[in-house]
């Protein structure tokens, strides 16, 4: 089964799976031209690490033009504000709060649901109406701190609809080395996925600065997915499709997921309790992770509906 990465498919709701995140430096005029094609399902222009300290000024007089010009993909748009407390974030806000083509706000350095609430104030006070109801907003994961009220980060408010692990800042956070493979990192990489998953809410794994796109990183990415993250961070769009093909369920969990949605329609019509399928007894849960297999095949433009039929 061939499947075709298609961001177009994405459901038009405030909740939009979001497999890929690419960060875009707004001082790099070859990257932001590059953004306006990409395909990827979340676009994001970077004010923190993507502007050196002395020209934030001049990074916030350049953002609402950078989110004004016209491009040929429906990505969702995003920015990447400084973290709260590091002097910049109220100007971020006051300036970028002010575009109607934002959707998304990833908040760095979240270490208490305070830089939440922070935000959230924020938008009520210079989002544009359409603003107030649509921003969504993304928790960066980054220190040990943020670990231990990971669980209160997580349910402090409707807005939030993602937590990020940034795998960087929590190595110097927590002075960790890293071998190949991460087994340093499992713990927190769970720890932020299984958050996400008790909540409700999206999650998207570590950003791979590294220029080689080979086999250590194809490998990168399919762990994250194992891990139960339901995306990841880039940096360049050669990463996008690689994200993709390890973003979207392979064949076997396809069929397997088909078959459970019939199954459990065909036992519905006739007021059937659970049954065995392929040797497990199938109940609601199957059903649930089925939905989200197939949800997450439709986007990446797999015709679902035929192979339902």
């Amino acid at each position: 089964m061939k499947l075709v990465p298609n961001t177009k498919a994405q459901p038009k709701d405030k909740r939009r799976i979001r497999r890929s995140l690419l960060y875009v430096a707004i001082s790099d005029q070859e990257r932001i031209d590059r953004s306006l094609t990409s395909n990827t399902d979340l676009v994001m222009y970077d004010m923190e690490d993507g502007v050196p300290l002395d020209l934030k000024e001049v990074g916030r007089n350049n953002i609402i033009n950078i989110l004004n010009l016209p491009r040929t993909t429906n990505s969702e748009i995003g920015v990447r504000i400084n973290s709260i407390g590091s002097g910049h974030e109220v100007e971020d806000l006051k300036v970028v709060l002010q575009s109607d083509k934002v959707e998304v706000l990833l908040i760095p350095k979240v270490e208490s649901p305070s830089d939440i609430h922070f935000v959230c104030n924020m938008i009520d006070l210079y989002a544009t109406e359409e603003g107030k109801k649509r921003i969504r907003l993304i928790a960066a994961i980054e220190t040990g701190l943020a670990m231990m009220n990971i669980k209160e980060i997580a349910q402090c408010s409707d807005r939030l609809d993602t937590l990020m692990f940034a795998v960087y800042d929590y190595l110097i956070s927590t002075e960790t080395t890293v071998s190949p493979g991460f087994p340093e990192l499992y713990y927190a990489r769970s720890l932020v996925s299984n958050t996400a998953h008790a909540y409700g809410l999206e999650s998207i794994d570590m950003v791979n600065v590294s220029i080689e796109n080979g086999e250590s990183f194809v490998e990168e990415c399919k762990q994250g997915y194992r891990m139960g993250f339901t995306g990841k961070q880039a940096i360049n769009t050669n990463q996008i499709d690689i994200i993709f093909n390890a973003y979207c369920p392979d064949s076997q969990a396809i069929e397997k997921a088909v078959k459970t949605i019939k199954d459990f329609q065909n036992r519905t019509q006739k007021s059937l309790g659970s049954q065995m399928l392929d040797n497990k007894v199938a109940d609601i849960p199957y059903f649930k992770w089925a939905e989200r297999v197939l949800r997450r095949t439709r986007i990446s433009g797999v015709d679902v509906d035929s192979l339902l039929a």
